[in-house]
């Protein structure tokens, strides 16, 4: 009760008597209200990564025209450009109150002439080539005899050094032959292919939060924060996820608050200053990518005038005042199919299946050429 009489008391003698100059004070459990006073949050950044995936779908196209999936499962896999933007919104954690001399509400991004619950600010692109894989996905074509029978074929081939009689020579032979033909597929006119599908899957996160969700969590170590992204939930049973994100950032430390967390008004209006961090992107544990972001909770709470405010540029000080709306975009995860002509990429990957089938008959005629002549020598 001593506090609250205390805090009321001087926020009565600022309002009455200090009219010309603001004061700002932090808000908390034992805050008492005068009415004069104007409450206001500081801001903080979300991060919106949006991420393109591709779903890819082993397709057989007999030649009687019907169409059927081949019995293995599809990949989702990245070959598009990853976008991460940032979104400037209010820090609801935090209230902070202005006494005296009132504020223009021209100075608070949500009730200015152009309100924004949300800005979108800078956004970063990690680029195709940095994240696309360049292993084919012609294998997924294969059937389980043809990936069976061809890895039989290259164990043989990888100790040929260890068959060390012609009994062993000629029954490896034999074997080869019959790999030979499970390899080898009947029906010339039948085309295999991999359909694409584009899925653009969006989430927001606060870098500077711990998650455990499915498809997103996150985990600390050695004062960085480092946030998985793989939504294989999404996607359904069968149906592998083959790219995992990783967004790595150094972790906030303490925040100089000392000053304005007390009880003791200072003079001007609290704000953040932006603070640029590196960060870094790994896909499958690999780092890809790395670049900087300014993200204000990350800065430091420092104290302006108002009239240094009035002079200071616009998006140095950005102030937002509590609403009754949600005044932060939804961090729920969404994906939409996207437009996209797969046709181009069908087209390419017969081309690549049926180089890839003709490379491994050729793999298997030169083993078989290889025991023949050991043979011959035994």
């Amino acid at each position: 009760m001593k506090n609250k009489l205390f805090f009321f008391a001087l926020l009565l003698v600022l309002s009455t008597s200090c009219s010309k100059k603001s004061y700002t004070v932090m808000h908390n459990d034992y805050s008492v209200l005068t009415g004069d006073e104007v409450a206001y949050h500081l801001s903080k950044d979300l991060l919106k990564i949006e991420i393109v995936y591709t779903l890819n779908e082993p397709k057989l196209d007999k030649h009687e025209g019907n169409t059927q999936c081949i019995n293995n499962n599809a990949k989702v896999t990245i070959e598009d450009p990853i976008k991460i933007t940032k979104l400037l919104v209010a820090d609801t954690s935090k209230t902070y109150y202005i006494i005296g001399q009132k504020v223009s509400n021209t100075f608070f991004v949500n009730t200015s002439e152009t309100p924004q619950n949300s800005i979108a600010k800078d956004s970063v692109f990690i680029s195709a080539n940095s994240v696309k894989s360049d292993k084919a996905l012609s294998f997924l074509t294969d059937s389980n005899i043809e990936v069976g029978a061809y890895n039989s074929v290259l164990n043989i081939k990888n100790n040929m050094s260890k068959i060390t009689s012609k009994d062993e020579a000629e029954f490896a032979l034999k074997l080869l032959h019959l790999y030979k033909k499970q390899s080898t597929r009947k029906d010339d006119k039948e085309k295999r292919y991999i359909k694409k599908t584009k899925l653009k899957y969006t989430v927001i996160i606060d870098p500077s939060k711990r998650y455990v969700k499915q498809g997103h969590w996150s985990t600390i170590k050695d004062n960085k924060i480092y946030h998985t992204i793989a939504p294989d939930h999404l996607f359904g049973e069968y149906v592998t996820l083959n790219d995992v994100v990783t967004l790595q950032l150094p972790m906030p430390t303490t925040e100089s608050v000392t000053k304005v967390a007390t009880q003791k008004p200072l003079e001007g209006v609290a704000y953040r200053s932006l603070s640029t961090v590196n960060f870094t992107l790994s896909l499958n544990d690999s780092r890809v990518a790395s670049d900087s972001l300014s993200l204000s909770q990350l800065g430091t709470i420092k104290t302006i005038t108002i009239k240094d405010l009035e002079k200071s540029n616009e998006g140095t000080v950005n102030l937002f005042k509590p609403t009754t709306q949600n005044n932060q975009p939804c961090t729920k995860e969404e994906i939409e199919q996207l437009d996209y002509d797969s046709s181009k990429a069908i087209e390419a990957s017969q081309l690549v299946i049926k180089a890839e089938y003709t490379e491994k008959l050729n793999t298997i005629d030169l083993v078989i050429k290889s025991i023949e002549n050991r043979i011959n020598q035994f």
